[in-house]
């Protein structure tokens, strides 16, 4: 069975291992669980374990995230154990999805099981330590964008500055390189939404699109945009950073 659960600590804490790849009807199996134990106990402390996990089938990567939407204040604690590089990064894109405190732990559930007993985790505030770094080439028109830690809605603000002249000028963007060693995820909610604003409003005017990266989450982004936008999009190993500007160039 892909997913198992185990309910521990008198049923404050869940236990989800995961494994193979996730179907939608999976998660008729797990939600119900999930909601007897919040009515029974109000907040939970999740382990969610991903060994062995391959990922989701498009149905059930839907119902994953009305069920997330739906939880956003259910979970206290989220330990996430992988295996796999991607799977860390799994650990940053969740995050705006809940209010939960959320880490990774590489091959090690016992240690995720010690920091889920914890009383209390020490936070440190790094408002406006963000930065999402941006330049626009003239006169080639091409925006580079270079995500360096978790993304704040004022980031996209900084970005409407900087090319919307341009875009009223001329009508459409040229090139757009998205260029990160890993993918930084968002800050909050807000963010995220933020994001999805931005992407609605200027990438249908942009011509290429191309993804510069050798992360995981980062590299599958071309399969998805292919469906999203008109934009030409292609994806470059971060040692190909030189070859996707000259591509980007060519028109």
């Amino acid at each position: 069975m892909p997913i198992q659960l185990n309910e521990e600590k008198d049923g404050t804490m869940l236990v989800v291992h995961v494994t193979g790849k996730l179907v939608k009807t999976d998660y008729e199996q797990f939600v119900p669980e999930f909601e007897r134990l919040v009515q029974q106990h109000g907040k939970l402390r999740v382990l969610f374990d991903m060994t062995g996990f391959h990922g989701w089938e498009a149905g059930a990567l839907w119902e994953d995230t009305k069920f997330a939407i739906k939880h956003f204040a259910d979970i206290e604690r989220l330990a996430m154990v992988g295996e796999k590089k991607w799977q860390q990064g799994m650990a940053t894109f969740c995050k705006p999805f809940t209010k939960a405190t959320i880490r990774y732990f590489d091959h090690d559930a016992a240690e995720a099981r010690k920091w889920l007993d914890e009383s209390g985790v020490a936070t440190v505030d790094t408002r406006g330590q963000h930065r999402l770094n941006h330049k626009l080439l003239l006169p080639e028109g091409i925006l580079i964008l270079e995500p360096e830690s978790p993304l704040e809605a004022a980031d996209f603000v900084g970005v409407d500055h900087e090319i919307d002249p341009y875009i009223a000028k001329h009508g459409k963007l040229p090139g757009l390189m998205i260029h990160a060693k890993v993918f930084p995820g968002w800050e909050n909610l807000e963010a995220f939404l933020a994001h999805i604003r931005f992407i609605e409003g200027h990438l249908q005017k942009v011509q290429k699109l191309a993804i510069v990266s050798d992360n995981h989450i980062l590299t599958e982004v071309p399969k998805i945009a292919a469906h999203l936008v008109r934009a030409e999009v292609k994806h470059f190993p971060e040692s190909e950073y030189e070859a996707a500007l000259q591509w980007l160039k060519v028109q």
